[in-house]
């Protein structure tokens, strides 16, 4: 005997749209951003730096390196469906920054430094095997100094290893 199968399922498929795949993964952009709020407040960052830590400045730096670890993943999709994921995804993470109440004066740039940080970050990350300068830079634009940390490098590095490697083990990449 086998499992019942009701006719309304039968050759029934689910037709993902970009705006619903774009949906999922700004919400896992707001969870990697929380987990990776929670890790650098574990090393201290909250307490060494509290004007720059409830800087809406933190929140979209943290933001837009969680996005491109997600971008870069992305990348290994075909490039129709990557392009119209990413412009969906583009105007769903503008809506939910704005939604959890960042300033209008640190959103008004927010195309030009999606491109800029992503460039960057693209750049950096292509320099070697490595993804510590990838780690430094987003320290950088995190933290808002010039002096990246080895700690928070590394802290970073292995974060962007792990994401991706998730990805590529999950995502067949």
């Amino acid at each position: 005997m086998g499992w019942f199968d009701p006719p309304w399922r039968r050759g029934s498929r689910v037709k993902l749209t970009a705006m619903g795949v774009a949906a999922t993964i700004a919400e896992g952009i707001v969870e990697g951003t929380n987990v990776l709020l929670t890790r650098l407040a574990e090393q201290g960052f909250a307490w060494t730096h509290p004007a720059r830590t409830s800087a809406d400045e933190c929140l979209l730096e943290c933001v837009l390196f969680e996005w491109f670890l997600r971008d870069l993943a992305m990348s290994y999709g075909s490039e129709g469906t990557t392009k119209a994921i990413r412009a969906a995804l583009a105007g769903r993470v503008l809506v939910d920054l704005q939604r959890s109440g960042l300033s209008a004066g640190c959103l008004g740039d927010f195309d030009r430094r999606h491109r800029e940080r992503f460039a960057e970050y693209t750049f950096s990350a292509g320099l070697g095997a490595s993804l510590q300068p990838l780690g430094a830079l987003a320290w950088r634009r995190i933290s808002g100094s010039d002096q990246p940390t080895e700690r928070m490098t590394m802290l970073l590095a292995v974060r962007a290893s792990a994401e991706l490697a998730g990805y590529r083990g999950s995502r067949g990449f």
